[in-house]
């Protein structure tokens, strides 16, 4: 494959992901404010949709595996100097957003680990309110009402 070639070809996978990437990116800042809001229906819909994306782009991830591999090997010393400068430009953005991304999936599940947190506190104290009312209900209930007897008659 001609160095030129690999460079177009490279280009285009890389360009390909990163317009998925892009879309990645809006889905995890959507993710953020649903989980921000507890919005689970909402969020469970969004995360199927991501996981498309994320197919789509491993899938142009390992068709770009072979331009990659030509291009670090002979194609980005032999490539034209404007070819190569798109193809560093294209690398650099899809970077980016990968780790703009990871970013963004790093605070949603800090987040979501704070709120599961605070529900089991929440379901601590219901639990411990439960077992504290049971232990001293009897107390809290009335009296048994006061029979008298007499036992002269």
């Amino acid at each position: 494959m001609r160095s030129d070639e690999c460079a177009n070809g490279l280009i285009r996978l890389l360009d390909a992901q990163a317009a998925i990437c892009r879309r990645i990116l809006e889905k995890s800042g959507q993710q953020r404010e649903l989980v921000a809001q507890m919005r689970e229906d909402d969020l469970l819909a969004l995360l199927a949709d991501k996981q498309r994306l994320i197919e789509q782009q491993q899938k142009m991830a390992d068709e770009a595996r072979p331009f990659l591999d030509e291009w670090e090997k002979a194609a980005r010393a032999a490539a034209d100097p404007s070819i190569r400068a798109r193809a560093e430009a294209v690398w650099n953005e899809l970077r980016d957003l990968l780790d703009r991304i990871v970013k963004l999936e790093d605070e949603s599940r800090a987040k979501l680990e704070e709120q599961k947190d605070r529900v089991s506190i929440d379901i601590g104290s219901l639990q411990r309110g439960k077992i504290v009312n049971k232990a001293y209900g009897g107390g809290l209930r009335p009296p048994a009402p006061a029979y008298y007897s007499d036992r002269r008659g």
